[in-house]
């Protein structure tokens, strides 16, 4: 069975990366190192580690706070720091940090994964902190709190249920059931990305244990492997849309692809690189009806050069 792995993270490949490894391997079956080198929440790193024959996958991601709280996981698991609250003062005092905390509140505690401002408005923060604790932590004050705030009857045995899993969903039904509109989407956004991802991590360590973290410049990491069996993955922030924290020198990255010895893969939605495949999906952070995404896989052969590999 192949888990869909990876953190929270803008322009994750979560949903894409089956498909995209699919399309790569299969034109490449001899393939046995990869180097993703935007590794970002690394969906594509992990899908890669789970296949047979890959005998090495490098993630390599620049953001050193999301480099750190990936080395904690790999190095001690998932511990119960990974289920703190996290305020908006504890989250802008440490967003901007080299360490796995300042990772930890940028790839979850951050709207729409920007790692910029604050997951929840003021309004209904201390709602979601109250609904964090009782789902999360199972504490009783916190549950009658929110039951005399929302108004409705939360029985006391929800906290009696096993997993976090389900007290989420019947919190969920009461709610619905109570008709009233009182948003989960950060007890469902902590669940799926926190509670069963890494936990993931957690048990299939000898994906995680595999994996070789890198923390540089795209082009910086050394690629020393056969060329035969070797593929470039590329995954960089796309041209014209939100900034990321780190910045990207494009040009540079056109030299790169045009001076590399190996093949390359990129995913994006333009590019002047042959275009090998499309993927859709539907965007959860627009809430609009179309909402629907294309991304496409690009691919760069061994001596091919282009003088842009944008198209905007």
């Amino acid at each position: 069975m192949i888990h869909k792995l990876g953190m929270p993270y803008q322009g994750s490949k979560r949903k894409l990366a089956k498909p995209i490894v699919d399309k790569i391997l299969a034109d490449n079956p001899g393939t046995k190192y990869v180097f993703d080198l935007f590794g970002g929440g690394g969906a594509m790193s992990f899908e890669l580690l789970q296949r047979p024959g890959i005998k090495l996958v490098v993630y390599n991601e620049l953001n050193t706070g999301v480099v750190e709280l990936l080395k904690d996981i790999q190095s001690t698991g998932v511990t119960p720091k990974y289920f703190q609250w996290i305020d908006r003062e504890t989250f802008h005092a440490n967003k901007n940090k080299n360490d796995w905390l300042g990772g930890f509140c940028k790839v979850l505690w951050s709207f729409g994964n920007t790692q910029n401002s604050y997951l929840f408005g003021k309004p209904i923060e201390n709602n979601k902190r109250l609904a964090h604790l009782m789902v999360v932590n199972k504490d009783k004050d916190a549950l009658l709190e929110l039951a005399n705030i929302l108004e409705i009857d939360i029985p006391e045995s929800i906290l009696d249920i096993e997993s976090i899993h389900n007290r989420r969903l019947k919190f969920s039904s009461i709610v619905r059931e109570n008709r009233k509109r009182f948003d989960l989407q950060h007890l469902q956004q902590l669940q799926h990305n926190i509670k069963t991802q890494p936990s993931l991590f957690d048990e299939q360590h000898l994906y995680l244990d595999d994996l070789d973290i890198q923390n540089k410049s795209f082009e910086n990491v050394i690629i020393d492997t056969p060329v035969a069996e070797t593929i470039i993955y590329l995954d960089p922030p796309y041209k014209g849309t939100g900034e990321y924290e780190k910045k990207l020198n494009h040009d540079l990255l056109v030299d790169y692809i045009n001076n590399s010895r190996y093949k390359i893969y990129m995913s994006s939605y333009n590019s002047r690189l042959r275009c090998i495949a499309e993927f859709s999906h539907r965007c959860t952070l627009s809430a609009t009806a179309n909402n629907k995404i294309t991304e496409k896989l690009f691919v760069r052969n061994i001596g091919e050069r282009v003088a842009n590999i944008f198209n905007i």
